[in-house]
């Protein structure tokens, strides 16, 4: 009896992220003739809302399907294609009059599988998004024109620190000796 060695192999959720995400996007593209690079995570998650996974899946596929409708080539078939046919339709966002792109009723039937994927992914790995958008939105920030403030907390003497207004704005920096945030 051979014995085999067993192997621990821990998975990176920022791998099986990226892999969902690629895996769409290369059937999409390979759906429409496109050979491009798979956008940003900021542009594939403009609109969507985290808490619903089901619906950030087809953001993310509307978001994709009007990337790869920039990029279709002059000499492609897809060229002169008006969006429904790619499967995206105009839909009323609420009770404004403002319209977005949404998928289309053949296009969620199409693509479901990938979609249910998309969904599956994003609902086990929003904190993890959550935490990317929110490092990749400070980074882009333009930080150059941006005024610092000083804070304190309540300590005796109060500790002081100097800190960009929008950082505050989004998360209490809380003080490690007194347990209160910085204001």
């Amino acid at each position: 009896m051979a014995v085999h060695p067993v192997t621990d192999r821990i998975v990176d959720p920022a791998d099986l992220l990226g892999q969902a995400f690629e895996h769409a996007w290369e059937e999409l593209c390979s759906a429409f003739d496109v050979h491009t690079e798979l956008p940003d995570l900021l542009e594939l998650l403009d609109g969507a809302d985290l808490g619903k996974p089901g619906e950030t899946a087809r953001q993310v596929f509307v978001n994709m399907l009007l990337e790869i409708m920039g990029c279709v080539s002059r000499f492609s078939p897809w060229y002169r294609q008006p969006a429904r046919a790619y499967g995206l339709v105009q839909v009323k966002a609420g009770h404004s009059s403002k319209s977005r792109w949404g998928l289309a009723p053949e296009a969620v039937q199409k693509w479901q599988g990938c979609l249910d994927i998309l969904a599956v992914v994003i609902r086990k790995n929003s904190g993890l998004i959550q935490a990317i958008l929110y490092v990749d939105g400070l980074m882009t920030s333009d930080s150059g024109e941006e005024a610092e403030i000083v804070v304190s907390c309540r300590c005796l003497p109060p500790r002081r620190i100097q800190v960009r207004r929008s950082m505050l704005e989004q998360a209490d920096i809380v003080c490690d000796a007194c347990l209160h945030p910085f204001s």
